[in-house]
């Protein structure tokens, strides 16, 4: 089974195909039975899922699993990027100039490469297992989809509080007050009292020396 013949069955039961590619082992060098292939998304191209035959085939259709390294571009060697969307100048893998490895003059067989990304020798820019091959880390999942304002009043809400604590000294608050304005209406009674009778207070006042004279002689 070929590119051509997938594409030809897909496009036979409705599907708009883009591209297929075939998957490959570059460590051995071989295609793979695995197909990587792009439908466009119009109409029921999700019944893609559905195909279970194809050219005589017993097939699987599965999504197209990312792997967690970040994409190597094949004309600069850079990361999360590809060729087909790179337009600045490419770098060559073999020799650091600024051409793309497929036009690069040396034809001869590199026998300690230096990678141009990370510096170290003995392998290239497009190998795996470069430690300057960024890996790329699922987000943390947030627990909860509260905002900022919830979490904010929830906390404010559960903060703790005794009781009967605000109404205690609410209380005891509204009895002191209700002590004093007592206070303060005597001394007003007093006060008037006084402006009515100017002479009251020098005769307390004697009444006061009197009673201690007389305490004083019962001694």
């Amino acid at each position: 089974m070929d590119k051509q013949e997938i594409q030809q069955c897909l496009e036979e039961k409705g599907f708009k195909i883009v591209r297929i590619t075939q998957m490959k082992n570059f460590r051995e060098k071989s295609l793979l039975p695995l197909f990587l292939t792009d439908v466009k998304k119009i109409g029921n191209y999700t019944n893609i899922y559905n195909i279970r035959e194809l050219c005589y085939y017993r097939i699987k259709v599965e999504p197209y699993r990312k792997r967690k390294k970040a994409t190597i571009c094949f004309n600069c060697s850079g990361f999360f990027h590809s060729a087909r969307n790179y337009h600045m100048r490419p770098r060559c893998i073999k020799c650091n100039g600024e051409h793309a490895t497929r036009d690069c003059s040396s034809t001869e067989k590199i026998t300690e490469p230096t990678c141009i990304n990370c510096g170290k020798k003995g392998h290239l820019a497009a190998w795996k297992g470069c430690k300057a091959l960024s890996i790329i880390t699922k987000p943390a999942v947030r627990q909860n989809k509260e905002t900022y304002a919830q979490a904010a009043t929830v906390q404010k809400n559960t903060t703790p509080n005794p009781e009967g604590k605000f109404k205690e000294v609410e209380a005891k608050q509204t009895t002191d007050l209700s002590g004093l304005k007592e206070s303060l209406q005597t001394l007003r009674e007093l006060k008037t009292l006084i402006q009515e009778f100017p002479t009251l207070l020098e005769a307390v006042k004697l009444c006061r020396k009197a009673k201690n004279k007389q305490s004083i002689s019962n001694k």
